[in-house]
């Protein structure tokens, strides 16, 4: 049987949900072309069938490898994981952010849009609060679609402030889970505990980084001022939890952050403080 005639073959079976069959003959063609694209989607199509999920992925995936720009196996994996649920979530995500770039290089914006839609639908539905997050940050200027997506996402401020609000309430939660878990150990003092619990959290947290984004990009004063109130208050509490001799760069820019604020009397009362008890040589205590 030749190539041809047998990938003829495994599609019939497909059509007829023949599912061994099926691979039986898509494995008569790879047999004689072992890097034939139809035959590994044919295998895909069948073991997804059959239900082999993850055999049928690895079959996709064989087939992306072979041909990346043709969305036809990225599809297959969409499918694959868009009926797995909250098990492929970030697989979900790379998967759709790949569809939309190959649609971006195809001009089929619309294409693009849904694949990126899909994304954050599905980690919405079935991710956690943390791959909700970065499934939202595909619509970010920093993801590759951005630039071919732009005017048909949503804005970044809004996109970073729902980021933000997503880190604070885990941060908060996990803040309390463990110092919840490690005060009870032996020699252990709260506030001990909490300064360590504090600094590990923050020293992994892009809160900062994200409020930033969030006065940058908005067209909203009372936000911006918002967030910039929140800017100077994470830098300060990272600051006050840093180990002595790590503070040096921190407390540089929180000065900066109370200065700048000080200087168009926003009235936040920690950038009064900041910038006149420091200043003044009464030192708040961060040494």
């Amino acid at each position: 049987m030749s190539t041809k005639a047998a990938l003829k073959s495994a599609k019939a079976a497909i059509n007829a949900k023949k599912w061994d069959e099926a691979i039986e003959h898509a494995n008569t063609a790879l047999e004689k072309d072992a890097s034939n694209y139809f035959a590994k989607l044919f295998i895909g199509r069948a073991q997804d069938g059959l239900g082999r999920l993850d055999s049928a992925a690895q079959a996709y995936h064989d087939a992306a490898k072979l041909k990346p720009q043709d969305p036809q196996a990225w599809l297959g994996l969409r499918g694959l994981y868009q009926k797995q649920g909250r098990a492929k979530v970030d697989e979900r995500t790379d998967v759709e952010l790949q569809l939309a770039l190959i649609y971006a290089e195809l001009d089929d914006a619309h294409k693009a849009q849904i694949a990126i839609d899909g994304l954050v639908d599905h980690a919405r539905q079935h991710g956690t609060k943390l791959q909700y997050a970065r499934a939202l940050s595909m619509q970010l200027p920093t993801s590759p679609i951005y630039a071919y997506l732009e005017g048909r996402l949503p804005h970044p401020a809004h996109t970073y402030t729902r980021i933000a609000e997503i880190h604070e309430q885990e941060e908060a939660a996990t803040i309390k889970r463990l110092i919840d878990e490690r005060r009870s150990r032996l020699g252990a003092t709260l506030e001990g505990t909490t300064v360590g619990v504090k600094n590990e959290v923050y020293a992994a947290s892009p809160l900062e980084e994200v409020y930033q984004h969030v006065v940058d990009w908005t067209g909203d004063d009372v936000v911006r001022r918002e967030y910039e109130e929140k800017l100077l208050q994470r830098a300060y509490d990272t600051l006050i939890v840093l180990p002595a001799g790590k503070k040096a760069e921190k407390r540089e820019k929180v000065l900066k952050l109370a200065r700048d604020m000080v200087i168009i009397k926003h009235p936040y009362l920690l950038a009064w403080q900041i910038e006149l008890e420091w200043r003044s040589g009464v030192e708040v205590e961060v040494n």
